[in-house]
């Protein structure tokens, strides 16, 4: 397998450290990485590197599961299902109850932006 840039190991990172039951969207991924418009490269690296991270965490910005494009979509909802993530009426995941929100120690320990999770904590 090729070596991973920083950007790539950093969305990995990321995406690790999403708790059981909760979610980020691409585009808070790309945040927290240090690209605020890489929500399309995240979704390229979970493509070709999802399985060995929770990639199922990740949602569009609506919660809705763009997995059903590339056909791991029912493989995706089965997973949060499993974890106790609920979807309202339309399919989307619930953002107001299951988006993570990374604690102060978390965002210590990923050197994660503290005015992008200040701003992901209070939109919410």
């Amino acid at each position: 397998m090729d070596k991973l840039n920083p950007f790539q190991t950093r969305v990995l990172e990321i995406v690790r450290a999403i708790p059981r039951g909760n979610v980020l969207t691409y585009g808070q991924v790309a945040l927290l990485a240090g690209a605020p418009r890489g929500a399309r490269q995240v979704g390229r690296i979970l493509y070709a590197r999802g399985r060995t991270v929770p990639w199922q965490r990740v949602v569009n910005r609506y919660g809705g599961l763009s997995t059903y494009k590339v056909g791991s979509g029912h493989e995706q909802r089965a997973l949060l299902e499993k974890e106790g993530v609920t979807f309202t009426k339309d399919g989307t995941v619930d953002l107001q109850k299951h988006q993570w929100r990374p604690g102060a120690h978390t965002v210590e320990k990923l050197r994660l932006p503290e005015n992008v999770v200040f701003e992901m904590n209070t939109k919410m």
